[in-house]
Order: C-alpha cells, then structure tokens, then sequence
C-alpha cells in the first residue's frame, strides 16, 4: 500500500550485502554498542522492577514494545548527540550501532515484570508457602511438584521474602540457587528453540510476503537520523511537523502532572479510559486514548486496523446475543465461553494457513541445514546458518521434552504441547508482524489447547495439572516468549551492514542478561522490602495462588470438553477459512483475518478505540489529503512518540522525587 513505501532515505531498504566491509561511518556490530547494549540491558531490569514494585507506576516492560527500553534508548540517543557536539567523534553512533543498541535491550524487556521473572519467581514461591489446610495443597499438589523446582519454606525462607528478613539474618540463596538454575535452563531452552525456529521463518516473512513490521518503523526511522554530531539533539527531532507533535503530546501530559499535585486542578482524561455501557448483557465498550498505541498503529495498514476495530464491535453484539440466549460468552473486559472457543478456531485456523504457504521456504531452508553447499536458498544474511538454526532449534527442544519429562509431566501430553506452542507463538509472531500492534495478548496458548484435544482437564493425570501451570511461564506466555521479540530483531537486523551473526550472540546474551538480572533482583528486592510491600501488584503475590489453586481444582474436579465447545472451535475455523479464501482470492474483500483471530481478547478490546482513531486519521489523511501528505505527516507521529516517552520519563522523575510509593500509572493498556 502506498503508506507503507516511504521511508527515510537513510532507511528505505535493508542492505543487499550483508558481509561487505564497512564504511567508517557505518562500522557493522561493533563491540562498544554490544557493551552499552548489554548495559542499558541491566539497566532496564533495575528500572521496569523498581518502578513497578517500589514506585508504583507506569508499566515499563508490559506491551511488545517496552517502555523501559524506549526511554533508555531515547535519553542515550540524546545524550550522545550533544557530547558528539561538544567532543567529537567518539560518541557518534552508526545507524547499525543503535540499531543493535536497541535490539539488544528490546530482547532483554522480556525478562522483567510480566515479561518472565514476575511470573516466574510467583510461581516458584507459592506452593509452600500459600499451603494451607483449607485449599489442601499438601495433599493434592506437593506429591507431584519436585523438591529440586521449588524452595521450600523451611526455617521460613519464603516467609521472609514476603515479609521481609529479620534483623540481621542473610539472604537465604541456598533455598532458589537449584531451582532457579534448572527453571533458567528450561527457559533458556524453550528461548533458543523459539529463536531459531524465528530464523528459520524470517525470510518467508520479510521478502517473499513483504511484511513491512510496522512497530519497527519508526525505530529504523530514529536510528538512521540520530546524527553526526552537527547538532546538540539529534536529526531526527528537526523540522515543524516533529516539534508539532513533540509539543502536543508533551503539554497534554505535563499539564496532567501539574494536577498530580493540585488535585481540583482539570486534567486531560487519556489513560485509563472508562467503560460505555451497551446494553444489559453486553460487554461495554472501553473508551480511551492510548498515545502510544496510536503512534505504532499509525505504521499498520487501513485494512488491518479497521478490522481491529470492526471485529471488537462484532465480538460485543455476538457475546451479547449468546450471553441473551443462555450461553455466558463474555467477562468483564474479555470473551468468555463459547466466544472464546470461536476466536480459539479461527486463530488456529490461519496459524495453521501461514504454515501452509510457508512449506515450500520451510523445505528450502532444511535442505540448505542438511547441505549448506546447495544452492536451495542463501542464508547468508541471517542471524545464524539454517543449519545452526535446526541444530539449535533440535537439540532445544529435545532438552525442553526431556525436562518436562522429567518434572512429571505426561509424555503424551508433552508431545502434543511443543508442536502447540510453535504454532501458536507463530500465529503471535506473525500478527505482530503485519500489524505492528504493541498492546497484543494471545487468544489461546499451547496448554488450553492441549487440554482440549485430550478431552479436557478429566483426562490429563493430576502430576500433569500440578506442573502444567507453572510450566506455563515459558509454554504458554501471553507475549509469544522471546519468538516475538527474536522476530523483530531478525528484521531490524535486515538493515544491520556488517556483523550479522555476531549480533546472534549479542542477542542471546542479552536474553541472559535480562532474565537472570531481573529475577535475582526481584529476589533480593522480596527479601529487602517484603513481598507483600510489591502490592498493588498480582505478579508475585496472587498469580501464583491462583494457578496453583486451578490446578489443585482440576485434579479434585476435572472439567471435560462439552460438545458445544468444539462446535464454536470449529464455526471459527470454518469462517475463518472463509475470510482467508476471500481475501486471497477478491482484492475488493474489505476484512482482514487478524480481526477475526484476535476477536474478543483481553487487549484488543481495550485498545479498540484507539486503533479505530489510527484507522479514521490515517482514512481521512489518505482519502482526502493524498499519501504526499501522509509521507510528510510521518515526523508530526514520530514526535508524538519522543514526546510520549519524553513525558512518560518526567513523570517517573516527578513520582520518585514526590509520590513514591503512591505513583501515577500513566503509561498502561
């Protein structure tokens, strides 16, 4: 489409070679953007856990496009242009510098908060702590959690890290040094298997369907503009339709904190939004506006969002009429029920479509794995040989299994899991995409459907309901694990010169970086604090009660499968096949498939509104103004994005110095 052909000239298409030597002003991967990369990783894991734990405030690494890493990025990107001014040279940065820069700390936010060590230390905590006589978890869950995953509470160790250390006792490390080692390696396993298989399927993305990824656009637009050292801020804060924006969005937010001190004082309402009532047994319509949602969706194609936005609307009638019929089809924000089933087939449905017409990139790349010397295809310019790609993804995997095996899990169940998970952190990865959402939850995950094609919840053993939920951290999380984070660093590397494969490793070790930083900190942090000091927070004190508490539900009384169930699974799959046939085949057919697939999910519903904003700006810019003047609107966007993440940064400075504990959760869904 014609929004989706302009780019900046210093980033309008990838580079043709990708082992050529580089220029002095473009020197590839370099170390020195490694290191500071793999700082700014460290110090987006202090930042995301401490604003969300301590301060209280804005989410740092929740969306696919963390708020942390953008902040860091921007004030490093600021910084560095003045001393290039003031000094010279060393500090001016490449395109491909930053770009690494960036990837490497985009990576690492899937380690803090509700990327994996929120979720992972709940998880680990619960069992014996939140034992009780009442729920009965002696009896029904410890037989069948092993000793060597979970700290137990002996001499009070958990106690502790919910209620803090007495005076003077250490730290106890001994109690999480075993299990946190083997959850890493089941992690780190289930991370590199993702990673690879997103190698292995990033040129069918990228060159032969030409996926633009619109959330990267605007990156890609900074990183080639930030400068050579000819001004105090960088290139890319010039011009009217940039400080347009910038101005815009940083006034509406600043004069907001000027109210958090003046509490009558009138403010602009943005974020949160409020619920407009449809009718009884309707789900409500969630009205807000979501500045960050719009400066990416801006990026996305009309076709994507109105169908966004047209399926929110079409989930709110149906779940309604099915909830009027007797068939509760909707909660609070979210589908429930037989809707949820229906989305279920449908996203299932074209995960399995792009699987399909992505068969013949996907025999290419095996047999150039068996024979690198073939011609079948170049893989030259990936991250990783598609040989050490399939090893990697293998051998991974084949540890992944043997783990989980191992842990107690049905072996049965374990090898319909794996495949599952592919499939759907593909389905994820490939919407993100196509469509540059940054606010996205899955609509189904590898152990919902598991569990449906057993039967359901009756027929798994109890050993497999005690392990399948805190083995969800890593199987089965909301974000698509690192396969959508490693999807749009295959992409951004598509405009990396030099150093290619050395970005591979950067990568993995950013990963590392990420994930271990941010645990042993929320650790420490348990211990210092007290846990129970986290609130209001559930990461670390409900989520784990609460899935500990299902399983424990499901070995006393199992749910089956109910023939309703699989019937709207398979009224989804059915019109879904008949909206990807119209699509492909009637260039007029005005829905997207990503509208269907996503139906009804926790935060599609809540970002609907904005993305039905994106679509009617960007409509009435394209149909009325013409793409010249699109093209040219595309600072006055980026603008609102520097100046969102300008703001967003004042106000976690305002919240520390006066309101900390008590902060303003600004930057939310």
């Amino acid at each position: 489409m014609a929004e989706m052909k302009s780019r900046s000239a210093n980033s309008s298409m990838p580079p043709s070679d990708a082992d050529s030597p580089c220029s002095t002003e473009d020197r590839g991967v370099t170390f020195r953007s490694i290191a500071f990369g793999l700082v700014l990783a460290v110090g987006l894991s202090l930042l995301a856990n401490s604003v969300l734990y301590l301060v209280h405030g804005s989410l740092m690494a929740y969306s696919h496009m963390s708020m942390g890493n953008l902040i860091l990025v921007m004030l490093s990107m600021v910084a560095c242009s003045a001393l290039a001014f003031l000094f010279g040279r060393p500090f001016v940065f490449s395109q491909t510098e930053w770009l690494t820069i960036f990837t490497l700390g985009f990576v690492s936010a899937w380690g803090p908060t509700y990327g994996m060590s929120g979720y992972l230390v709940g998880v680990i905590v619960s069992p014996h702590y939140f034992a009780t006589p009442e729920n009965r978890w002696s009896e029904f869950l410890h037989p069948y959690i092993p000793e060597f995953l979970f700290p137990n509470n002996k001499e009070g160790a958990m106690s502790w890290f919910y209620n803090g250390l007495p005076a003077g006792a250490p730290i106890p490390w001994e109690s999480w040094v075993g299990p946190l080692f083997w959850w890493f390696s089941f992690i780190g396993a289930v991370t590199l298997a993702c990673f690879c298989l997103s190698i292995i399927i990033h040129r069918q993305w990228s060159e032969y369907e030409k996926l633009v990824f619109p959330a990267m656009e605007p990156i890609v637009e900074m990183a080639g503009n930030v400068g050579s050292g000819r001004r105090i801020l960088p290139e890319f804060m010039t011009g009217r339709m940039f400080w347009a924006g910038f101005s815009l969005v940083a006034f509406i937010y600043c004069w907001n904190i000027v109210g958090w001190f003046f509490p009558a004082f009138p403010k602009f309402r943005m974020t949160p939004g409020w619920y407009l009532p449809v009718g009884r047994d309707f789900p409500a319509l969630w009205i807000s506006f979501n500045t960050f949602a719009i400066c990416f969706a801006y990026f996305a194609s009309l076709e994507v969002l109105f169908s966004m936005w047209f399926f929110d609307v079409f989930f709110v009638l149906e779940a309604g009429i099915l909830t009027r019929l007797g068939m509760p089809s909707f909660h609070a924000y979210r589908s429930d029920g037989p809707y949820t089933w229906q989305t279920t087939g449908a996203f299932v449905c074209l995960a399995l479509f792009w699987v399909l017409i992505s068969r013949r990139h996907l025999r290419d790349a095996f047999l150039k794995a068996l024979r690198p010397d073939s011609n079948h295809i170049d893989d030259s310019r990936e991250l990783l040989s598609y040989r050490g790609a399939f090893i990697g993804l293998s051998v991974s995997s084949l540890y992944t299994m043997t783990w989980l095996w191992q842990a107690g899990i049905h072996l049965g169940v374990i090898l319909a899991t794996i495949p599952t998970m592919f499939l759907v952190y593909l389905g994820i990865g490939k919407i993100l995409a196509d469509s540059g959402l940054v606010f996205l939850s899955s609509p189904t995950s590898a152990r919902n459907l598991t569990q449906a094609a057993f039967g359901g919840a009756k027929a798994l053993p109890a050993s497999t309901h005690a392990l399948f939920y805190p083995t969800a951290v890593a199987l089965s999380h909301f974000k698509g694990t690192i396969f959508t984070f490693g999807m749009h660093a295959n992409r951004l590397a598509d405009f990396i010169t030099y150093g290619r494969r050395r970005l591979f490793w950067a990568v993995c070790a950013a990963f590392l970086v990420g994930i271990v930083t941010s645990t042993v900190y929320v650790v420490w942090l348990g211990y210092t604090v007290g846990g129970y000091n986290f609130e209001p927070n559930w990461l670390v004190t409900k989520a784990g009660q609460r899935g500990f508490q299902g399983a424990v539900s499901d070995i006393i009384s199992p749910k089956p499968m109910v023939s309703s169930e699989y019937l709207f699974f398979l009224i989804g799959a059915a019109a879904m096949a008949v909206m990807t046939f119209m699509r492909y085949r009637f260039t007029w057919w005005p829905f997207h498939p990503i509208g269907l697939a996503l139906s009804g999910t926790a935060l599609s519903h809540l970002t609907a509104f904005t993305i039905f904003l994106a679509w009617a700006i960007k409509y009435i810019l394209l149909r009325f103004v013409g793409a010249t003047f699109y093209r040219r609107s595309r600072p006055f966007f980026v603008g609102l994005l520097i100046g969102y993440i300008f703001s967003i940064a004042l106000g976690l400075v305002v919240d520390v110095i006066w309101f900390m504990p008590q902060g303003h959760r600004v930057h939310t869904y």
